[in-house]
């Protein structure tokens, strides 16, 4: 039978065995605490990523037939376009196509630009950061905020009243003319006239079907010397954001470029452009 010493020193070696273990596990706690996490302990690091790692090659993005479209009987080198300088390609690419309307003289411009969205929020995802970024930039176009209650009244919506709504004869022209965009969607080609103004009937932004989310914004600016209007297409497709700009100035006074043609081009684009990336 052991004796009560023997007892006594087994107990306190083991005592002396828990308190080291003890002191160790501590400090290993408070060096990870403090070694590389954010200030509540938690790993840092990129969110999920999104499904796209890479961008188009811009200036291979748009094809040939299309620029011949927009940029009509311009030489053989607009068509290769210039690349847009940035520091880091694969998050950001772009590429511009500049002619001349063989018909009026007036500049005509197309620009695509992409960006790849990451996200360094561990809690977002690369699409969702940029389906929030997409949003405050349809915002700062001057579409709603998607917070925002919707105006059934407001230029572009759905439920806003439209010319002819309370007579026969309206509601005949408006079947007409939805047969008209039926037998144009059909063919591959664009609708030819702008929809969506204000009360001055200049076009006001609006959303529009491409890709994920998408808006269009038309703008007029005029000078004495001229005018320049610009569209805007800009879509998103899961983490990418992709901008069209096609662009027409003139400096002739009092005959603005027309707004058919300048937003029929930018949604031929877009869509060209958003159909690379369902691939």
């Amino acid at each position: 039978m052991r004796s009560a010493a023997a007892v006594v020193r087994t107990t306190l070696a083991a005592v002396a065995l828990c308190a080291l273990a003890a002191g160790c596990g501590g400090d290993s706690g408070t060096q990870s605490g403090t070694g590389g996490s954010g200030p509540s302990g938690s790993a840092s690091g990129p969110g999920k990523p999104g499904r796209y790692s890479a961008l188009p090659e811009p200036c291979g993005s748009v094809s040939e037939s299309t620029l011949q479209r927009l940029l009509p009987d311009a030489a053989p080198e607009v068509y290769r376009g210039t690349p847009t300088e940035t520091y880091d390609s694969g998050r950001r690419s772009g590429c511009t196509w500049q002619g001349t309307h063989p018909e009026t003289g007036n500049t005509l411009r197309l620009t695509v630009d992409f960006e790849r969205v990451i996200s360094y929020d561990p809690q977002v995802s690369d699409d969702d950061q940029a389906e929030l970024d997409f949003a405050a930039r349809a915002t700062e176009a001057g579409l709603p905020s998607p917070d925002a209650p919707e105006d059934p009244e407001s230029p572009g919506s759905p439920d806003a009243p439209q010319d002819g709504d309370d007579t026969g004869e309206g509601d005949a022209d408006s079947d007409a003319e939805n047969d008209a965009g039926s037998d144009g969607a059909e063919s591959g080609t664009d609708a030819g006239a702008p929809t969506g103004t204000d009360s001055d009937g200049n076009p006001v932004p609006r959303e529009i079907g491409i890709g994920h989310d998408a808006y269009l914004d038309d703008r007029l600016s005029t000078t004495a010397t001229g005018a320049h209007r610009d569209v805007t297409v800009a879509f998103r497709s899961a983490n990418v954001i992709a901008t069209v700009h096609y662009t027409e100035i003139t400096t002739r006074t009092g005959a603005p470029p027309e707004s058919g043609p300048l937003q029929d081009g930018a949604q031929r684009v877009g869509r060209h452009l958003a159909g690379g990336f369902d691939d």
